[in-house]
């Protein structure tokens, strides 16, 4: 019985020692380094990775044209690239490649986002910056308040539609009663 409880409690031991060692020998860099949009000038080179073909990731080359400010609203910079490559050059930017990372000195500054021109093969692309996406994701992760989030209405609007000459308006709402709503 001794030798048992001794095998047992060795067992034990011994899977809780490799099941530790595994899981943090193979977790991925929670925190990698990033670059500021603040940081990235016209001119700079880097390297974006997309796949196109398969599930392998690809390099392509990744030069910056300039940084625009506030044009994604409020403080919403779009980093502007022209990619580099045999086949990007070739396909030009296309809606697969959104999410694809960009780094500039080993830094990472975002991710390809869309393209600019509706129907051009120029591969000319805006990034999102890191920071911006960093910062939703801390939104997602605080907490919710009541206080900020829209109840929705308890008033009950069956058979209370307008048709055209009708003018119904639910309460609260500043509608001119002199239009019909059609």
């Amino acid at each position: 019985m001794r030798n048992f409880v001794l095998a047992f409690f060795a067992a034990c031991l011994s899977s809780t020692f490799f099941a530790s060692a595994q899981t943090t020998s193979s977790s991925p860099a929670q925190n990698p380094k990033t670059i500021a949009v603040s940081q990235i000038r016209a001119g700079m080179r880097g390297v974006a990775y997309t796949v196109f073909e398969g599930v392998k990731p690809e390099a392509m080359e990744v030069e910056v044209l300039g940084v625009l400010h506030n044009v994604n609203g409020p403080k919403g910079d779009v980093i502007l690239v022209r990619l580099h490559g045999q086949k990007v050059e070739y396909t030009g930017v296309v809606a697969g490649m959104s999410g694809s990372p960009v780094y500039f000195d080993g830094k990472l500054a975002g991710a390809i986002a869309f393209r600019i021109g509706e129907f051009s093969k120029e591969p000319i692309a805006g990034v999102t910056p890191i920071a911006d996406m960093l910062e939703i994701s801390a939104l997602d992760r605080s907490p919710a308040e009541e206080t900020s989030a829209i109840k929705p209405s308890s008033i009950s609007v069956v058979g209370k539609t307008s048709g055209p000459g009708e003018n119904y308006s639910l309460p609260g709402s500043s509608q001119d009663s002199g239009f019909a709503n059609y």
